[in-house]
């Protein structure tokens, strides 16, 4: 199966269960992202996003539709809702508009600092944890091929991860309807359900 057919299989079985079973988690998924949004994400990266990205920003824009700001002195402070939490991790599916941000930022931090490893362009954040710089990129620099993942957290270069967002999308759906997945990256992952909300346990 093509990488976005399976993005969009994975992610469609993930959403459909949030809507059965999860109803509070799956109301902090924002609309599908619309042209206008993808445009101005792609014009803000400098660089087209890949097709899987595309086509699950296209599908749900985002788990952050609960979230909320709040002027502060300098500038806006980001408040996420528990509901955005919806993967392993403690982390929230961020949307055009966060990743547009945590991209600059990162950026912005690795000339700060003078290390070129620390961030580099074509690495997208696409999962982050909502208290925390944790999370997971999408890395776009992969000439041929699905992009792969990493995994990142403050102070420290981002890693290998997985070899697509497949990899971790599809063994996702199977946790969640099936309670297992094994020999998966989420295979020892635990979740219940209470007032509606998914919460994943420690």
């Amino acid at each position: 199966m093509p990488q976005v057919d399976e993005v969009a299989a994975a992610w469609e079985r993930i959403v459909g269960w949030l809507r059965r079973n999860a109803p509070a988690s799956a109301e902090a998924l924002r609309p599908g992202a619309s042209d206008e949004e993808i445009a101005r994400l792609n014009e803000e990266l400098g660089f087209d996003i890949p097709d899987v990205l595309e086509v699950w920003l296209r599908m749900n824009n985002g788990s952050t539709a609960k979230d909320s700001e709040k002027s502060i002195p300098g500038g806006t402070a980001h408040f996420p809702h528990r509901d955005s939490v919806i993967f392993p991790g403690g982390m929230r599916f961020l949307g055009c508009k966060d990743i547009a941000g945590r991209h600059a930022e990162y950026l912005h931090i690795a000339r700060d600092i003078g290390d070129d490893d620390y961030w580099k362009s074509p690495w997208i954040p696409v999962m982050e944890q909502s208290d925390a710089p944790y999370g997971i990129i999408l890395d776009a620099q992969n000439p041929s091929g699905p992009p792969p993942l990493l995994r990142f957290s403050e102070g420290d270069c981002p890693t290998s991860f997985l070899s697509s967002l497949g990899d971790f999308l599809r063994p996702l759906s199977d946790l969640l309807e099936t309670g297992q997945a094994p020999g998966s990256v989420v295979a020892h992952e635990r979740f219940t359900v209470a007032e509606g909300r998914l919460n994943w346990t420690d």
